[in-house]
């Protein structure tokens, strides 16, 4: 588990920094990654990401958010999957419709992230929004 919770909390450290370098992140996610993020208060849909919108996304977040954090709160491993339990805080960097600079965020995060030839090869998202 040691590996696999190392490249997590490398993966951590590289969204809250809001880096969107392809070579960092080529270094943790395999080449055909694919990330699910499940309907929650800020989205009704089921989202698909592969390489390259994870990427864009990345991105988007360095404009709305001016700083975030993930605490990791407990981890489990079933064989080549990690369940991971984490608290995430964002602070809202810009007034964008129902978000206000300054505004806190707060969100309970479980994702189940699976392992192929030591990357993150599958994502999957269950978020919970504060109020």
């Amino acid at each position: 588990m040691d590996e696999k919770l190392a490249l997590i909390y490398r993966y951590f450290q590289l969204l809250e920094s809001f880096s969107a370098d392809p070579v960092e992140f080529a270094r943790i996610f395999h080449p055909n990654i694919i990330q699910t993020e499940y309907p929650n208060q800020l989205s009704n849909e089921i989202k698909q990401r592969n390489f390259e919108i994870m990427l864009e996304s990345m991105a988007t977040n360095k404009i709305i958010l001016k700083s975030q954090h993930f605490s990791v709160l407990k981890v489990v491993e079933s064989g080549n999957t990690l369940v991971v339990e984490a608290k995430w805080t964002g602070e809202i960097g810009v007034d964008a419709g129902q978000f206000r600079r300054g505004q806190i965020m707060k969100a309970f995060i479980c994702t189940i992230i699976e392992f192929r030839d030591g990357k993150i090869y599958r994502q999957r998202n269950y978020d919970c929004y504060e109020h």
